[in-house]
């Protein structure tokens, strides 16, 4: 959908998720040099696969750096200097949710173990923060429009029936909070923690995708919803998002072009 319908061309994706090289339906975009790409082409893990289930088992150190977290950083701290990136109008990372394994394999290697302990969420959610602010720097000083995409995910948020608290400590000393009541149902970003919750206050603009189905004829509908739908924080800066009579119009066709009624300043 980024590549069909940015509105500032080329598109520079950063293709986490590995995936622009084997689907046919990027290459005309890429015949015509409307979309050039950079892969993070590392796995989530450098060890043989035979000995993983035991590290992650015994929470064990892993025996090779992975290199994904640390690559994308890299090409990140080089943009300015990339001829490719220059000439882009969009910058696209696809996806946040991949880049997210790859900064927590990063994180379990230099910690020495294979799950994130307490302390270690607070670095966590500071990181995202950070990288996620140098991107949209980098495109603002740049007159680019940056799109990152990630999955969804549900997340549980205390409502005005939730009637207490408990906090209490799990068998590693960790802190665990338990509510009393009954719990709001919110849709997140799929980064875990806070972040995945809070990361669209740092956007102008956030958009929820889905895919309706005809039931008749089975043949499946795009539909790019721009405001919020009371599960999931949602924002939009265009003007075109009223209609003449200047009734609310949340779900559009998933053309950014559209939704900005052709004009993008």
């Amino acid at each position: 959908m980024i590549v069909k319908t940015a509105p500032k061309r080329p598109i520079h994706m950063l293709d986490i998720d590995r995936k622009v090289s084997n689907m046919v339906e990027f290459k005309p975009y890429l015949d015509k040099g409307e979309l050039t790409v950079w892969e993070l082409s590392d796995t989530l893990n450098e060890d043989r696969l035979g000995g993983r289930m035991t590290a992650l088992l015994e929470s064990a150190k892993a025996l090779m750096p992975p290199k994904g977290w640390t690559n994308f950083c890299k090409y990140c701290d080089k943009l300015d200097n990339d001829p490719i990136a220059k000439e882009a109008g969009t910058l696209a990372i696809d996806s946040y949710t991949v880049l997210a394994l790859h900064m927590k394999t990063h994180m379990q290697f230099l910690s020495g173990k294979s799950k994130l302990v307490w302390d270690a969420w607070s670095a966590w959610g500071q990181m995202w923060k950070e990288t996620t602010s140098i991107l949209i720097d980098y495109a603002n000083q740049n007159g680019k429009d940056l799109i990152v995409t990630l999955h969804e995910r549900v997340s549980e948020k205390p409502g005005d029936k939730t009637k207490s608290v408990i906090i209490k400590r799990d068998e590693k000393g960790q802190q665990q909070k338990d509510y009393t009541g009954q719990m709001d149902i919110k849709i997140a970003g799929s980064i875990e923690g806070q972040f995945g919750i809070d990361f669209g206050a740092m956007f102008t603009d956030v958009y929820a995708l889905r895919v309706d189905v005809n039931e008749n004829t089975g043949i499946p509908k795009w539909v790019c919803r721009v405001h919020p739908d009371g599960r999931r924080d949602l924002r939009c800066s265009a003007k075109q998002q009223f209609d003449v009579n200047h009734n609310l119009v949340s779900e559009f066709e998933p053309d950014y072009g559209k939704i900005f009624g052709g004009i993008r300043k």
